[in-house]
């Protein structure tokens, strides 16, 4: 993403051009109070002439929207309170909407009494004004807030603030209702106006250039009946003061000229006369309906409810996630997400588009390994797209997060001059000066020194660069707001799913990763023997360090993953026919990976060398359960595996062996590449893996275990050189152990059981 020279709030993305302008805080807190926002346009096209034009109207346009914000700023008022107010705005409108679009046609003298109430309500609404009268607000607020399930205190002091701008937001909704009760309506439908941007699109040369209105999101509204002849209007429900006005007698629709002026420009000016009929002191008096009129239910909302398609049991989500679907298309985006949360918690795949049955421990299973990658994932999202209803969201704004999504840096959080403090965004972008500044720094210095070379002058843009995210985390992030698209399509809450874009083929994401530097796994060579020479190697191994002492080992020489080893019991380990083995065990309290990782697999003789089964008869007679009973679970994902490797991670550090993509699991990638190069038979190697689908049809069918004896001798030839190491179950005066067989052990060729 490229800013075009000379010409601001125009970028050049791969897509075409965007307009793209920051907000200001006061106007940011407003639409977003949890953080900076910016407005991002697709212009539509890629021809820098027509986009020069574009971005020039919206320029002026933004420029008078950032004016008007500045001219009456509302820092008198919390971000709480201006929610609750645009709610009760948008309740006002969208109640009478509701009422008015599913009302059964009415008379002249009907349409002619509603606009009159509305202009009483009006005059009762600006006496209330004039003489600081707080009361016609205090039930509407009430009742809003009561919805919200927000707590307002009516002895604080920005209560008096609140219940005053309530009253100018209801006068300017009646100003609204008495318009759209004659037919005037400022703006045209949302429908009409994608019609026209659809039809903009394509170019088409008979259609002139249509300025984008913005659209304000409808509620959705449960369905109410109406009679014939009057919808009063919803705000008259809790309006109480205003003058009782006659039913009219012939059609007196209002002129534009005698609609009433916007109250927030009288009141800027300080002048709202006062009714001639209405005294200083005289007491409120009540509105009355017509006769014929209806009552507005007081839990209206807006658009007629949609006709959805929710195969899953409603009655197991919380009372937010229902709500939220009864939003429609309306749902907010992170409501969207939690949505998606709770359903794959409680145990639900992601085929919403047919019934399907739930698996309560695979949601656990998904909260414990996929359930942090997908927060993160929705932080991202709702941080840089912004918390707006789901239909608003367009594919061209959700592909140029991704080309924001793409470029945050991967240490973000973790160095100093990466912390995220005021939006992702903003971090791209610094990460972008810190990038050309540290550039141009180091270019400097090698001017300072004498001539740099070209290949000087490129290792310093280099060296200068920030990493960012892994191709694998931005397609895991991209991924996972178009299951969330997916699932609310399925669902028929919305007709278009936005973030199809966020879906790639094995070609696109070769291609994402073709330039990306190798970072996959190696393979432990000599270097093994420096992590032989560390402490705990060396005789500096007390009872804490033991997990750091077997741990890697029986990864290296049975190719067993971190938390099948962490969690290995003394029970566990056996014999057949003399020969030891272990087994991998899928009970409550262990974690495997999948049904093949429960596994018998044979101790390699250089462990029992090592006294492995010593260390194994030492738990026994303690009665432990497990061979490292003062390990801890992560709380995240709740396993040995998850605390140990970074400890595994920091002793490496702290010890001089350390190298990328030598970590833990690299050890079980070694003992697997040592079975290839053994030519070891594919069924044995899946067995001791623990992979599965099998190749041939025997195999999986009828073959059950191998004997132990047939993987011992395969993982036999497995040779790698322990003399170094000083274990602290060796035999006294001897480093490579003699293994003498400890009560009830049973010695045959050479190798160390337990009776069963």
């Amino acid at each position: 993403m490229a800013r075009v020279a000379h010409i601001p709030y125009l970028e050049k993305r791969p897509s075409g051009f965007f307009f793209r302008r920051r907000l200001p805080r006061a106007l940011a807190r407003i639409s977003n109070p949890d953080q900076t926002s910016a407005l991002c346009l697709s212009l539509r096209t890629d021809v820098l002439s027509e986009a020069t034009c574009l971005v020039r109207a919206l320029t002026a346009l933004t420029d008078l929207a950032v004016a008007l914000t500045t001219e009456r700023p509302v820092d008198h008022l919390s971000a709480d309170h201006v929610t609750l107010l645009t709610e009760l705005a948008r309740f006002q409108i969208a109640a009478h909407e509701a009422l008015r679009a599913s009302a059964e046609p009415r008379s002249e003298a009907a349409a002619n009494f509603a606009a009159q109430a509305e202009r009483a309500t009006q005059d009762m609404l600006r006496r209330a004004l004039a003489l600081g009268d707080r009361a016609p607000a205090v039930a509407p607020l009430r009742e809003l807030a009561q919805r919200l399930g927000v707590t307002l205190d009516e002895t604080a002091a920005d209560w008096r603030v609140l219940a005053f701008e309530a009253l100018r937001v209801m006068l300017d909704a009646s100003c609204e209702r008495e318009r759209r009760e004659i037919g005037r309506y400022a703006e045209s439908t949302p429908i009409f106006r994608s019609m026209i941007a659809g039809r903009s699109a394509s170019r088409s040369p008979a259609l002139p250039a249509i300025s984008a209105q913005p659209t304000v999101p409808a509620m959705t509204v449960p369905p109410a009946s109406v009679p014939a002849e009057v919808a009063a209007p919803a705000a008259m429900l809790h309006v109480s003061g205003a003058a009782a006005v006659p039913p009219p007698t012939a059609l007196d629709v209002v002129s534009p000229e005698s609609a009433p002026a916007a109250p927030t420009s009288a009141l800027r000016a300080g002048n709202v006369p006062l009714p001639p009929d209405v005294q200083p002191n005289a007491a409120p008096t009540q509105v009355a309906a017509p006769t014929s009129g209806i009552a507005c239910p007081a839990s209206a909302t807006a658009t007629p409810k949609r006709e959805t398609r929710i195969l899953i049991d409603e009655t197991l989500l919380t009372e937010t996630s229902r709500a939220a679907l009864r939003k429609g298309p309306n749902i907010e985006f992170r409501e969207a997400f939690d949505l998606y949360f709770e359903l794959k918690e409680l145990g639900y795949g992601d085929n919403f588009e047919a019934r399907q049955k739930r698996f309560p421990d695979q949601g656990k299973n998904w909260t414990r390994t996929s359930g942090g990658n997908a927060r993160k994932a929705r932080e991202i999202w709702v941080d840089v797209l912004g918390n707006q209803p789901f239909q608003q969201i367009d594919w061209t704004e959700v592909d140029g997060v991704l080309n924001i999504i793409r470029r945050i840096p991967k240490y973000h959080g973790k160095k100093p001059t990466l912390i995220n403090t005021r939006g992702f965004l903003e971090l791209v972008e610094r990460a972008d000066e810190l990038e050309l500044a540290a550039a141009a720094e180091s270019k400097l210095n090698l001017a300072v020194k004498g001539k740099a070379t070209p290949a000087d002058l490129e290792r310093a843009e280099l060296d200068a660069k920030i990493p960012r995210l892994r191709v694998a985390t931005f397609l895991r992030h991209g991924r996972m707001a178009n299951r969330v698209g997916k699932m609310l399509k399925a669902m028929k809450v919305i007709d278009e799913n936005p973030f199809e874009i966020c879906s790639w083929s094995n070609d696109e994401e070769k291609a994402l990763k073709a330039n990306e530097e190798d970072r996959t796994r190696m393979l432990w060579d000599d270097r093994i023997q420096k992590l032989f020479d560390s402490p705990v190697y060396q005789g500096d191994c007390e009872e804490k360090d033991y997990p750091l002492f077997w741990a890697p080992l029986i990864a290296r020489f049975d190719g067993c993953r971190a938390e099948e080893i962490l969690q290995l019991g003394p029970d566990d380990f056996g014999s057949e026919n003399g020969v030891a083995y272990f087994t991998v065990r899928n009970v409550i309290g262990n974690h495997v990976k999948s049904t093949a990782g429960e596994r018998r697999i044979a101790v390699h003789p250089k462990l029992i060398e090592l006294g492995l089964l010593r260390f194994v008869e030492m738990r026994r007679r303690q009665n432990q359960s497990r061979l490292f009973p003062d390990l801890n679970r992560g709380q995240t994902k709740e396993t040995y595996s998850e605390l140990f490797s970074k400890t595994f991670g920091y002793y490496r550090k702290t010890n001089g062996c350390y190298w990328p993509g030598l970590d833990f699991h690299a050890l079980r990638t070694t003992f697997h590449n040592d079975l290839g190069n053994l030519l070891c038979p594919d069924m044995v190697r899946r067995r001791l893996m623990g992979h599965e689908k099998p190749v041939d049809e025997g195999d999986g069918s009828y073959t059950r275990e191998i004997w132990v004896k047939t993987l011992h001798e395969v993982i036999s030839r497995i040779d790698v050189d322990i003399s170094r190491i000083k274990s602290p179950f060796a035999a006294p005066g001897v480093n490579a152990v003699q293994v003498v067989p400890a009560r009830g052990e049973v010695k045959h060729d050479n190798v160390v059981g337990f009776r069963r």
